[in-house]
């Protein structure tokens, strides 16, 4: 048990409205934080005070998830999250926040989902208001079943998702300080997606034949040694082997080479 939890006096910490007395402590580490170190606890108790929001009231929690290590290992990391009201409620205790315009979005040609971009305001220190918008991407959002298709919530409320993502980059551009470390559930969503790669381990990567015989697919489309590159980019991003990187390129080919020319024009 922590050094909180030991102290004599009962009531060890008021966050926020949240008296965090020895046995609210034993509480949230077998519940909230079930399986945290100490050292993530202590962490998850300062991102309660720094936030005001109350674990109790499951405004704020702790999600374990394996991480993928340097040396290829995975280890249990924990992820401080809260909902899209919490972010909300973070920056209503500002004063310096109102809501924004309705979130707008953008499809392609055939009427599919690319991404979602909300506004919000913010009060600056000379008293003038500023609107801030961000920018969320269907493909990089969205929580996805083994065989690579949207979850039944995704497929059924994508619009309503995906801008809970973009309002959440929104605040977290015009608030930096507050939402530090601090995620929304709609965000993290598609960090399970990953947790399907750990399985997929122990498929042998592709040899160099079968992944020049795979790129060929790509050769009047793209420039082979960039798109290599690009490939390189997103298995690191996304925890992905060859086989698993070549195979979600071929389901969504049209976004795959949309996001290479993006790619290409930051490069």
């Amino acid at each position: 048990m922590n050094q909180l939890a030991t102290q004599s006096n009962s009531k060890i910490a008021t966050l926020s409205s949240v008296d965090f007395t020895a046995d609210k402590i034993q509480l949230l580490k077998n519940t909230v934080c079930k399986g945290s170190s100490d050292n993530e606890f202590q962490l998850f108790l300062h991102a309660c005070q720094r936030t005001g929001l109350d674990p109790f009231m499951r405004q704020i929690y702790a999600v374990k998830r394996p991480e993928r290590q340097k040396d290829g290992s995975y280890k249990e990391m924990m992820t401080i999250q809260t909902g899209i009201d919490g972010y909300r409620l973070i920056a209503e205790r500002t004063g310096k926040y109102a809501p924004g315009k309705e979130p707008s979005f953008q499809y392609v040609q055939d009427g599919k989902l690319i991404s979602a971009t909300a506004y919000v305001k913010k009060q600056t220190m000379d008293g003038t208001w500023h609107e801030v918008s961000a920018t969320a991407f269907y493909e990089e959002y969205v929580q996805t079943t083994k065989d690579g298709k949207p979850t039944r919530f995704w497929e059924r409320m994508r619009h309503n998702q995906l801008a809970k993502c973009a309002e959440a980059l929104a605040l977290r551009k015009a608030f930096p300080g507050e939402f530090s470390g601090i995620y929304t559930t709609e965000e993290m969503q598609q960090a399970d997606n990953t947790l399907e790669v750990k399985s997929n381990e122990i498929e042998e990567d592709l040899s160099t034949q079968e992944l020049e015989i795979a790129l060929k697919f790509w050769e009047d489309k793209v420039n082979k040694e960039d798109f290599i590159q690009y490939m390189k980019e997103m298995m690191q991003t996304r925890q992905w082997n060859h086989k698993k990187c070549l195979e979600m390129f071929s389901k969504k080919p049209s976004f795959t080479i949309q996001q290479f020319n993006l790619w290409m024009e930051k490069k």
